[in-house]
């Protein structure tokens, strides 16, 4: 992730994988969540690093709606990347995908 003043890293939760797991290439990464998406919040990235929660967010479970354990919610965050050229050359990205399971 490239450093950024504005906010540009949307962190998603999601009730499914894209494509069985597999993703779906969108910009210059693999979409890997799906189904009802819950958009937790949008962090500006510093030290070419990103987080959520921050200080005066919900936290994940009470933002993302998780009430009942045993719950599996997909995880991932798309990021804007002007700065560096990839290829093919988009201008953002997809971190890694993430797979949950709550005990509250």
């Amino acid at each position: 992730m490239t450093n950024s003043a504005a906010p540009s890293s949307l962190y998603l939760q999601s009730t499914a994988q894209d494509n069985g797991g597999f993703g779906t290439p969108i910009q210059d990464g693999l979409r890997c969540v799906t189904g009802s998406i819950v958009r937790l919040g949008t962090r500006p990235n510093s030290g070419n690093q990103s987080q959520y929660p921050d200080v005066g967010n919900q936290s994940i479970s009470i933002r993302g709606g998780i009430t009942t354990p045993g719950t599996t919610r997909y995880y991932q965050v798309f990021y804007r990347n002007a700065a560096t050229a990839f290829c093919p050359p988009g201008t953002a990205n997809w971190t890694n995908g993430l797979a949950v399971t709550w005990h509250l």
